[in-house]
């Protein structure tokens, strides 16, 4: 925890941001979704792998997905989804990609969401800064 202070209070001073939110459950804010690699795969499974099994794998849910990045597999059944077979994609739901209210960048590290409205006291705040800035 002090790890994530000692970065906060970092970023704070630097950004001249007044809060810093560290949440390690994404669930709320990021969707994973995946593309099979059909080629590896088909290779692999051969007419196991058919169109049933390609909307399947596709409809993994974040859950399942999360676990495939962790462990390098993961269990469909009775098929283990071997490393690889996967290209996992991690992006911010609609709530928060399309609203005006918010930016948010992602990759697989990491997931990164401002909210870059500005309300009264940061207007007058900013106003202070600027005067304060001119004397």
């Amino acid at each position: 925890m002090q790890d994530y202070q000692a970065v906060a209070s970092y970023i704070t001073d630097e950004l001249n941001c007044l809060e810093l939110k560290v949440d390690s459950n994404e669930d709320e804010y990021v969707l994973y979704s995946c593309e099979p690699d059909n080629k590896l795969i088909g290779q692999a499974l051969k007419k196991a792998y058919d169109k049933k099994l390609k909307e399947e794998i596709a409809g993994l849910s974040s859950a399942k997905l999360r676990d495939y990045l962790k462990q390098g597999y993961a269990m469909h059944g009775d098929l283990k989804i071997e490393q690889g077979w996967l290209r996992v994609e991690k992006t911010f739901n609609d709530k928060y990609a399309k609203s005006d209210e918010y930016a948010c960048a992602s990759n697989m590290t990491s997931s990164v969401l401002l909210r870059t409205t500005l309300d009264d006291k940061l207007v007058q705040m900013g106003l202070a800064r600027e005067i304060t800035n001119r004397i």
